[in-house]
This record gives C-alpha cells, structure tokens and sequence, in this order.
C-alpha cells in the first residue's frame, strides 16, 4: 500500500558547511545560458568566470584534484578508469 505525501520532496543544500561557505562568498548570480539535461538543470553564469592567471591556475588544479578522486574512488570500487 502506497503511502501518501503531504507534500513534494524537494532536493536542498545538504549540510556541507564547505558548500556553503563557498556559496556565500560568491555574487548574486548572473545566469546568461540555462540547459535542461533529462531532470537537471545547468544554469551558465558569466560572472563566475575565472579571468586572471591566478584565478584559471587555481580553477583548473582543483578541477585536476577532484578528478583523480573520482578516478581513484572509481577503481577502489572495480570499475576501470
């Protein structure tokens, strides 16, 4: 027997304290571009863009960081990389 809601389930911010301190200190939005993947929506920001050397630096080694946790994570669970 099914049982009923009384209201939708909505997805929120998790308790990531991480998630949101970095969400706080980014500015309000800009959105320029939004995208619809199946049920996910990708909103494109042009004022979150890296735009000193520094800044791309930093933007393309966390991105290189969590990559390799993925992949490692990945093969710790059997599935190849």
């Amino acid at each position: 027997m099914a049982v009923p809601l009384e209201a939708l389930h909505t997805h929120t911010l998790r308790g990531d304290v991480m998630v949101q301190q970095s969400r706080m200190d980014l500015p309000e939005a800009n959105i320029v571009e939004t995208y619809q993947f199946g049920e996910s929506k990708v909103h494109i920001c042009d004022n979150y863009v890296a735009q000193t050397p520094e800044a791309i630096q930093k933007v393309l080694k966390n991105l290189h960081a969590k990559g390799w946790d993925i992949a490692l994570k990945l093969r710790e669970q059997g599935i190849e990389v």
